[in-house]
């Protein structure tokens, strides 16, 4: 009954967050762009503002990397320029969010920001407790590293990293 009661709460909010962030997105006239890695279309440039919105800073001054590793997965953001002082330290501030935020079960941002549901956020919520969030801060910016030994949580972090991967083309 516990358990029902925890599902239907987690079906509850992530219901809730998909309303209100419908409700925010703003308005664009869509120009499509289709990637080589993912089916799907979008907007990039929309994306990009969204981004630039959620992750407090300038989306063109950094590089984000989404990578699948053995036992999680890697998110690295950069500035592009080494000097920039306000960027990394915003960079940096950014990563100590999400790392807050995701290891709460709250993938928000990543909704926000793509406009959608992101792959593999769902079981990420269900199984948060399951996942090892760290910080490596690297010259630059910072890396938010995952990592879990649920095999069904590794495929849900793995399908979140690729298709982040195929969207921030780039940046």
């Amino acid at each position: 009954m516990a358990l029902n009661k925890k599902i239907l709460i987690i079906f509850a909010i992530i219901v809730i967050s998909v309303l209100t962030a419908a409700y925010f997105l703003p308005s664009y006239k869509s120009t499509v762009n289709q990637t080589t890695n993912s089916t799907k279309v979008f907007n990039q440039t929309a994306m990009l503002e969204r981004g630039n919105m959620a992750m407090g800073f300038n989306q063109t001054m950094i590089h984000h990397h989404f990578m699948s590793t053995a036992t999680g997965g890697e998110i690295m953001i950069m500035s592009t320029n080494q000097s920039d002082v306000k960027t990394i330290n915003e960079i940096r501030s950014h990563v100590k969010e999400i790392q807050y935020e995701f290891s709460a079960g709250n993938f928000t941002k990543p909704f926000y920001v793509h406009a959608q549901i992101v792959p593999g956020t769902d079981i990420m919520t269900a199984k948060k407790d399951l996942i090892n969030y760290s910080i490596k801060d690297i010259d630059g910016g910072s890396i938010l590293v995952l990592t879990t030994n649920d095999t069904k949580l590794l495929d849900a972090i793995q399908q979140f990293m690729n298709f982040q991967s195929s969207q921030h083309m780039d940046h």
